[in-house]
């Protein structure tokens, strides 16, 4: 059960070693995303990273701390680039009101006011995943089909926490080209043949991420458990595994 109380005061205690929290979130439809809460004080903004699945939470972290950083250090701006190594180059956005005011309700809720700026931490092209969101656009589900959920309600069939086990490459857009079903609420999709994959390229994302990259995938939620179905990179229809 969440207990906001304790919550509260981990909040507190990280801003005063620290400097500012990061809240990652783990949802059941949408691709996890963290947040800052006490920058506001430090900085005048709050930072998000949303989407970025290739980057383990450590690593999330890490964008994290190298903005602070960078701002500390350098008393940067809005548009510079941060460099980490091994992960690429960063930058910054500005993110609209509509997104951060349905996914950074911490920040809300500690600061007790709805006004709060929020920049959105971008990754470099050669790091840029498609669950990333541009949220410098107005928010609107019609038009953000991996980020629909933040305002609708789950309407497939299948549980609502779904997961899937997929490679980095499908989360690039590389054709998927294999599913399999194993659980009631456990799919497996890659982009190339899944025996070929290394472990460090498997990721692990909701069913509502995976449709939203991918639409042509739905006859997956048919499948009993147990079965799969394959297609080639150049075709849409799925064959059946024999």
């Amino acid at each position: 059960m969440f207990d906001k109380k304790s919550f509260l005061a981990l909040i507190n205690s990280n801003i005063l070693r620290y400097g500012y929290h990061i809240t990652i979130v783990n949802s059941n439809t949408i691709p996890r995303y963290a947040y800052s809460i006490g920058l506001q004080e430090m900085l005048g903004f709050e930072l998000i990273f949303a989407g970025g699945i290739m980057f383990l939470k450590d690593d999330v972290t890490l964008i994290f701390d190298r903005f602070v950083e960078a701002f500390k250090m350098n008393k940067g701006t809005h548009d510079q680039q941060v460099e980490i190594n091994g992960f690429g180059s960063f930058s910054l956005v500005n993110a609209d009101s509509s997104w951060t005011s349905l996914m950074a309700l911490g920040v809300f809720d500690y600061y007790k006011t709805n006004e709060v700026e929020f920049f959105q931490i971008i990754p470099d092209k050669e790091h840029y995943t498609l669950d990333i969101p541009d949220m410098k656009k107005i928010f609107e589900h019609s038009s953000q089909p991996v980020w629909k959920w933040l305002a609708m309600k789950w309407d497939y069939s299948v549980p609502k926490n779904s997961t899937v086990v997929t490679n980095i490459d499908a989360l690039f857009g590389k054709k998927i080209t294999e599913v399999t079903r194993w659980e009631d609420d456990e799919w497996e999709t890659f982009a190339g043949a899944g025996q070929d994959i290394e472990k460090e390229e498997v990721r692990v994302v909701s069913l509502g991420t995976i449709l939203g990259l991918d639409i042509t995938l739905l006859p997956a939620l048919e499948l009993n458990i147990g079965k799969g179905l394959w297609r080639d990179e150049s075709g849409q229809m799925w064959n059946e595994w024999a």
